[in-house]
C-alpha cells in the first residue's frame, strides 16, 4: 500500500495539503497496475501507465527521495514515516 500511495502522489491522484502533508488511504484502485523492482542498493523502481494511458517511471531511493517521470512532467518529493 505504501508504493500505491507514492504512485498516487506522483500522478496527482492523492490530495496533498502542504500544511499537513500526510497521505492516508488505499489508492491501489486509482493507480491501477504497475511493476515494481528493487535493486541491491535498495532503490525501488516503479513503471506503469496512468488512467489516461500515459506511461510513468518512478524511482524511490532508500532515503525516501522520489523522482517521477509522468509523461512530459517530472515530479519530485520526499517520503518518510509519519510517526
Amino acid at each position: 500500500m505504501v508504493i500505491s500511495a507514492v504512485v498516487a502522489v506522483a500522478l496527482g491522484v492523492a490530495p496533498i495539503n502542504p500544511a499537513s502533508p500526510v497521505v492516508t488511504g488505499d489508492y491501489s484502485a486509482q493507480v491501477g497496475a504497475f511493476t515494481q523492482t528493487i535493486d541491491r542498493r535498495g532503490t525501488t523502481y516503479v513503471r506503469g501507465k496512468d488512467r489516461r494511458g500515459c506511461p510513468y517511471d518512478i524511482t524511490l531511493d532508500r532515503h525516501g527521495y522520489v523522482e517521477a517521470n509522468v509523461g512530459d512532467r517530472v515530479v519530485t518529493f520526499e517520503v518518510r514515516d509519519a510517526s
